[in-house]
């Protein structure tokens, strides 16, 4: 699943307090500690307010509806992915933002993803007739992407919109051997980080807030460091004329491009480059990403 939404916006006022109490139902999954300004929204919509897990079944269809037409990246992954023999597991496809792409492009993928919501998306986009041949060359599985135990063995594996943010630090070194384990001899791994950057607002002080107004809705996109920790909390508010004020929210790790080139190393894999993905014409402000390309060496 993708990781974040984009993190460009304007800076908005740092909330008086770093956190606040809040006593607003989760009717989702467990949320993580909200702290910054959506601890303050929190706390001053209260029992108003739903606050949910950004990729559970309430905030599944928001993130769909935000990120479906992304393209940043995707150029990037069909290059580096062009005439790779064999199948292609795509770890956290989500709604399939890439996934769709790789298919058209010929690829046989094998998606993996804990979200249900966000692959009974992708199924409904599968259903629609222009793509109902696209599926024959899909397989779908619900599951942890970080305990991988898939038949068969595949020509690349792909993570990308940043999600390896998700991932625990500690957890992705046996993460990155899992996924080695899964390639052929010498089959590619493609994934993207977050390209740190001095002038990055989303990782300072104040949090960047970026709306988006579509006829259903009123969406405030939320990016705050946390403290002293390399993470950000992503929030996500939405506001529609029926029903109350949904708060959704996810707590993502920040690992340099370089921490990540160590740890494929040690994990078994050649690192063949880190570029910088190619900026989508209808996304000239999303925040910049580096994509690490390594091959296996077993």
């Amino acid at each position: 699943m993708p990781t974040t939404a984009p993190t460009t916006g304007t800076a908005a006022p740092a909330p008086a307090a770093d956190t606040a109490p809040t006593t607003a139902p989760t009717t989702d999954a467990p949320v993580p500690a909200l702290s910054g300004l959506a601890a303050h929204i929190a706390h001053t919509l209260a029992d108003s307010l739903t606050v949910a897990e950004l990729y559970g079944p309430l905030g599944g269809p928001v993130y769909h509806e935000l990120t479906a037409g992304d393209t940043h990246e995707v150029r990037d992954v069909l290059a580096l992915l062009r005439g790779v023999p064999g199948p292609v597991l795509e770890l956290a496809c989500g709604s399939g933002r890439l996934t769709l792409p790789l298919l058209a492009a010929g690829h046989d993928v094998t998606g993996v993803d804990t979200s249900a919501s966000l692959l009974a998306e992708l199924r409904d986009r599968l259903s629609e007739p222009a793509a109902q041949r696209l599926a024959r060359r899909l397989t779908l599985v619900e599951g942890d992407m970080c305990a991988l135990e898939l038949p068969g063995r595949f020509g690349a594996a792909l993570l990308g919109t940043t999600t390896i943010g998700l991932v625990p630090p500690a957890a992705r070194p046996g993460f990155f051997r899992a996924v080695r384990e899964h390639l052929e001899p010498g089959g590619l791994f493609v994934l993207s980080a977050h390209t740190p950057s001095a002038g990055d607002t989303g990782h300072g002080d104040q949090p960047t807030v970026r709306p988006v107004i579509t006829p259903q809705a009123v969406t405030f996109v939320i990016d705050q460091a946390e403290p002293g920790l390399d993470q950000r909390q992503v929030a996500i508010l939405r506001l529609t004329a029926e029903g109350g004020p949904l708060l959704l929210t996810s707590t993502v790790n920040v690992p340099d491009p370089d921490t990540l080139a160590a740890e494929l190393r040690d994990a078994g894999f050649d690192l063949d480059e880190v570029r910088t993905a190619r900026p989508a014409a209808d996304a000239a402000a999303a925040a910049e990403l580096s994509i690490l390309v390594a091959r296996s060496t077993r």
